[in-house]
């Protein structure tokens, strides 16, 4: 297993430090690694929304293009249509 030597602020040393005392983990190797791990997780859970929200923009485009689409032009249209979203959304749950 490759080995790096890394600096941690005496925030993050304390940190490390009351992982070990605690029991969690048994060496500071293990508590980087379990943090790396949902790091990655995290990156990677990111990624995914990214890519569902880009999905879902060029749905929303050619929906669009194909005139797909509400037009709402005033302060009460839009208030009558989230209402009308929020209830609906509100009946299902």
């Amino acid at each position: 297993m490759p080995t790096r030597n890394i600096n941690l602020t005496d925030h993050l040393d304390q940190f490390v430090e009351s992982g070990i005392d605690s029991g969690r983990y048994s060496n500071a190797s293990e508590m980087v690694r379990e943090g790396l791990r949902l790091l990655e997780a995290r990156e990677q859970e990111q990624a995914a929304k990214i890519e569902w929200i880009r999905s879902a923009a060029l749905e929303g485009f050619a929906q669009i293009e194909r005139g797909e689409y509400i037009a709402l032009e005033t302060d009460e249209e839009i208030d009558a249509f989230v209402r009308e979203i929020r209830l609906g959304v509100q009946a299902r749950g």
